[in-house]
């Protein structure tokens, strides 16, 4: 029985990692392919159910989600360490459990008067609402409480059927490295300083692929990446002349606030 497991779960990770394969070399071939971030965040609070929802509706070909660990290990959607900004609590999302920061309710972001009585969202939520509009999801991992976490993230993407389909990124590479242990799933290395060194370990990464502030995204840095067959994400861009700009340079994905796919 044991044997016949492993065999499973073996030839089920190389059935993922042809998935993933196949996706990235499509995203090759559509540049500028539009994430939400943090969901529809321009028209409903940042990271709650309802953005992600309008993301899906508008067409995105991913929404983008802040990930935590509670105390309990649940994954949770919050772009800051703590509930303050965004919502009627105070402290550190991994100081509550999950029972405990469900209580509290999102309070802060656009037209929130429209959306009431707002819980913060699982994780598991976010990529059921993915995977209902087929969108990709894209998680930033922001805090995690132990090693554990990783098998509890890439047991979900699995049990959700979205380990092929999501995205997950991380400006903390040795993050990173500790999901690759457990899963094949694509990942991104985030980076407000990007060099040829981090599309290096990126490849080092496998399966793997380079986010960048787009005031970063220059020619040598996006040939360098191409060259080495990196995707490339640039974020947060909102000026539709930029967009355009990075189309026509060849970035494979574009993460914003405001822009919408039809644009």
């Amino acid at each position: 029985m044991i044997i016949g497991f492993i065999w499973h779960q073996d030839i089920s990770q190389i059935f993922v990692s042809r998935q993933i394969e196949q996706n990235r070399e499509e995203a090759f071939d559509n540049a500028g392919l539009f994430i939400a971030h943090r969901g529809a965040s321009s028209l409903a609070p940042e990271n709650s159910l309802p953005a992600f929802r309008l993301a899906g509706e508008y067409g995105y070909w991913g929404a983008e989600c802040d990930a935590s660990v509670t105390k309990d290990g649940v994954w949770v959607l919050m772009h800051d360490q703590t509930v303050d900004r965004m919502t009627n609590g105070r402290g550190p999302v991994g100081g509550f459990t999950l029972e405990e920061i469900r209580k509290f309710r999102i309070d802060a972001g656009a037209n929130g008067r429209f959306y009431t009585d707002l819980q913060v969202p699982t994780l598991e939520e976010f990529l059921q609402i993915c995977k209902a509009y087929d969108m990709t999801p894209v998680v930033e991992i922001k805090t995690v409480q132990e090693d554990a976490d990783y098998d509890t993230l890439a047991t979900l993407l699995r049990q959700t059927q979205m380990e092929d389909r999501a995205v997950v990124l991380c400006f903390d590479d040795q993050k990173l490295q500790k999901l690759r242990e457990v899963s094949p799933v694509q990942m991104m290395l985030l980076s407000n300083r990007p060099s040829k060194a981090a599309v290096d370990r990126v490849l080092e990464l496998e399966n793997c692929d380079l986010a960048l502030e787009y005031r970063h995204c220059s020619g040598a840095l996006v040939n360098y990446a191409k060259e080495k067959g990196i995707l490339l994400n640039v974020y947060t861009v909102d000026d539709e002349l930029i967009c355009r700009d990075l189309v026509r340079r060849g970035i494979n994905f574009i993460t914003t606030n405001l822009l919408r796919p039809e644009a």
